[in-house]
């Protein structure tokens, strides 16, 4: 079975939280929130040990009225 095969917890009236979701039902749908990205891709195949290739990234959740840089 693939998840888009299971119901969501909401679409089998299980409720988290206190608040609604929002229209994208998503972090973004807070007011203020922001929301940054990166990945990091260096060095190709085969893997060598203490070298590479380098797969990695980071999410970075700003709450509102947060600059960044200055956390």
């Amino acid at each position: 079975m693939s998840t888009s095969d299971r119901p969501r917890a909401r679409e089998s009236g299980i409720r988290i939280g206190e608040y609604d979701t929002g229209p994208n039902n998503a972090i973004t749908d807070v007011d203020g929130v922001r929301v940054g990205q990166v990945t990091l891709i260096e060095g190709v195949e085969p893997q060598q040990i203490a070298e590479g290739p380098v797969r990695t990234g980071v999410t970075a959740i700003l709450p509102p009225g947060t600059r960044a840089g200055t956390m």
